[in-house]
């Protein structure tokens, strides 16, 4: 289990040296000196959270509406904009991560 702490270590570091990570830090701070503007965004983002992974389908089609009203006028704003994608970059990374992981390991992971 040492070698394996190692090496998470080893990634993390690399992760937090990363192009993404790094331009997701600048991002979240940028727009955290707009404290009303970080607190929509996050209700956004815990929003299209909660959509994805608990949404009621009798709610769905509004729910997914309203949700795109809201990325609509958020996105409208530069910071908003540049915080959501270098998120989305972000996580798009850690998906890669997990993935080669989950195939490196032969894990039988089924279709979703």
């Amino acid at each position: 289990m040492d070698e394996i702490k190692k090496c998470i270590d080893e990634l993390l570091a690399a992760v937090r040296s990363s192009e993404e990570y790094l331009t997701y830090k600048e991002q979240e701070e940028v727009l955290g000196r707009d404290p009303e503007l970080m607190a929509r965004v996050d209700q956004f983002r815990s929003s299209n959270f909660k959509l994805q992974n608990e949404a009621n389908r009798d709610e769905l089609f509004s729910v997914v509406e309203q949700l795109a009203r809201e990325s609509k006028e958020l996105r409208k704003i530069p910071e908003v904009n540049a915080y959501l994608d270098a998120e989305l970059a972000l996580c798009k990374m850690m998906q890669r991560i997990c993935r080669s992981l989950t195939e490196g390991t032969q894990m039988h992971v089924p279709e979703l």
